[in-house]
């Protein structure tokens, strides 16, 4: 690369003018005319390196050449083997792998590679040491958290009991909280006054109206949908203990051939309003099938993204906006804004920023004692595989995939994007080893995310909207 080819990326917004520089990661703004020169600069203009402008930029530390020796390397990989000593945050027990749903969307649908439904569940031998084990590897935090997953954790309430016994007494004295996700078709009184009185945050799946909702989300029986049984439970529930609303959230998994207006719109729902909703859209890793999206839902999305900004900036009521893109700003604050005011220099080494701790957030435990780094990746891939219950960590595993990006080292360290990609190794699986091409084929769409996101940042700026 020529050493005197700024490391930056161009962008601008409706009225301004920006660069984001890599090497001090700042973003500047500047007037029409000077982007230009920027623009011939890069492109090879070496005369331009004498101009007043570009001097300016320069003697302020900016539009500095990228370090072709930099080294592609995670700053924590040193440090893993102590970390996991005691720093674990949650620990996610697989408690089943059946279901009474058959999702048409679900990882274990059968569309999806090697994922299926099984019978499999976990005995109490198993939660127990894995309880334990969470146990003795998070005593550096304030408290614990112990969730339950599935398939459906409702078809083994008993064994749910006794875990929360047996982790109560265990961590007497310090702070434990539980959470659940579910699908709430098996609520009954008796489980809900047992989630009350150990205070357990709920998550349910809930996708919007009933007639969104039941396109997917079916019984056992492939056809029934599940939309009535799941609110007539959580009526009942809300009526029995009324203030269990605030430790109740929503997932809504936004289907490709859903209305995303539609779905956005149901969540004023009566005691929903004051309820956290996040979405998701459907998982692509694995499926075996093309997954697209039409260009009205797309549409709807950005409006009601727009409408979201808007709010923040004070032209439009609260309650105008949907509850499903309220994050978007939060994430800009912590994507953008807390890195960017964070003082920077780049240094000899650089990473991707996407990767965590494998296991360190997220442990999660399957129905056998197997861990994994979180309930996303794939359970057929040997790579993923992080320890046991046996044996405990695997650090070199632990260390390959917080260190993902030197799979593809080259392309990271000559990226603008990399302090902002949210690529980790998730998804990138091919058989038993972690596919560099799989994690390539990402780059133009991560990068495109980086600059949008920096566009409607600078835009809210302009604006007004602070961030603080």
């Amino acid at each position: 690369m020529n050493d005197k080819i700024p490391f930056i990326k161009l962008f601008r917004t409706l009225d301004n003018f920006y660069f984001f520089d890599v090497n001090s990661n700042s973003i500047v703004r500047i007037n029409e005319a000077v982007s230009h020169k920027i623009e011939d600069l890069i492109a090879g203009n070496d005369i331009l390196n004498q101009d007043m402008d570009i001097a300016r930029l320069k003697k302020r530390g900016y539009l500095k050449a990228n370090n072709e020796n930099i080294i592609v390397e995670h700053s924590a990989l040193n440090t893993v083997g102590e970390y996991m000593n005691g720093n674990l945050r949650q620990l996610i027990l697989q408690v089943t792998q059946n279901c009474n749903l058959r999702c048409k969307y679900c990882v274990y649908s059968g569309s999806y590679v090697n994922r299926t439904h099984t019978k499999k569940r976990m005995s109490f031998e198993i939660a127990k040491q894995a309880v334990d084990f969470y146990f003795a590897h998070n005593t550096n935090k304030d408290a614990g958290v112990i969730s339950f997953y599935g398939g459906e954790p409702l078809l083994e309430m008993e064994l749910i009991k006794k875990i929360v016994v047996y982790s109560e007494k265990l961590y007497e004295g310090k702070e434990l909280r539980f959470n659940m996700t579910s699908n709430a078709t098996l609520l009954t009184d008796e489980i809900a006054d047992f989630l009350y009185e150990h205070n357990f945050n709920l998550t349910i799946s809930l996708d919007g109206p009933e007639e969104v909702h039941n396109q997917s989300r079916v019984f056992a029986d492939s056809k029934t949908g599940t939309f009535q049984c799941i609110i007539k439970n959580l009526e009942k529930m809300i009526g029995r203990y009324p203030d269990y609303i605030s430790n109740i959230s929503f997932n809504a998994v936004l289907d490709s051939t859903n209305d995303f207006k539609c779905s956005s719109n149901f969540f004023t729902y009566d005691f929903m309003k004051n309820t956290v909703v996040g979405a998701t859209t459907l998982n692509e890793n694995g499926n075996k099938h093309e997954i697209q999206y039409s260009e009205m839902f797309d549409i709807n999305y950005r409006y009601e993204l727009f409408k979201c900004y808007l709010k923040y900036i004070g032209r439009l009521d609260k309650k105008f906006t949907s509850k499903i893109v309220d994050n978007q700003v939060g994430s800009l604050k912590q994507e953008i804004h807390e890195k960017i005011k964070a003082p920077y220099s780049r240094g000899k080494t650089c990473h991707p920023s996407g990767p965590c701790i494998a296991g360190a957030v997220r442990l999660f435990v399957t129905v056998e004692g197997v861990f994994y780094p979180c309930e996303r990746v794939s359970e057929t891939c040997n790579a993923y595989v992080i320890g046991n219950l046996q044996d405990g960590f695997d650090i070199e595993k632990i260390k390959s995939l917080l260190n993902v990006g030197a799979l593809t080292a080259e392309q990271c360290k000559n990226c603008w994007a990399i302090e902002y990609c949210n690529s980790c190794a998730s998804g990138i699986d091919d058989g038993d080893k972690l596919c560099p091409e799989k994690r390539l084929a990402r780059c133009n769409d991560i990068k495109k995310g980086c600059e949008l996101r920096m566009i409607e940042y600078c835009t809210l700026r302009e604006m007004g909207c602070s961030f603080e």
